[in-house]
């Protein structure tokens, strides 16, 4: 690997370290929205996924365990029979029309990785 190499070896360890700054867990917190949950909540430490649980009665959006998602313990902490539930660990991954920011930022910076690719190869 030449010196082209670790100059594109050095961008992507600081775009790495500046995507994964250290910031918590960013999910949407909504109980029974009418429409589109909007509202947007840090996550405490002690909560490391964000949930969507939609039940007969009950649709929730917030941050939880991840060691706490499974059936039996959403059906009886919520007290649903029957419900479908997902948990990811993403920022705003907990809504199906949510954007990752993430995502999005890997999306914007590809084409600047290549460009400077095809200037240093």
């Amino acid at each position: 690997m030449g010196s082209k190499g670790f100059i594109l070896l050095g961008l992507l360890l600081v775009l790495t370290i500046l995507c994964h700054s250290g910031h918590s867990l960013q999910c949407y917190n909504c109980l029974n929205p009418g429409g589109t949950c909007t509202r947007v909540t840090n996550c405490s430490s002690n909560f490391d996924a964000c949930l969507s649980f939609f039940g007969d009665v009950q649709t929730y959006y917030q941050c939880w365990l991840l060691a706490n998602c499974d059936y039996k313990y959403l059906s009886e902490h919520f007290g649903e029979k029957k419900l479908h539930y997902e948990c990811c660990q993403k920022d705003l991954c907990n809504r199906s029309s949510g954007r990752s920011v993430t995502g999005t930022t890997v999306l914007l910076v590809t084409p600047l990785l290549t460009a400077f690719w095809r200037l240093f190869m």
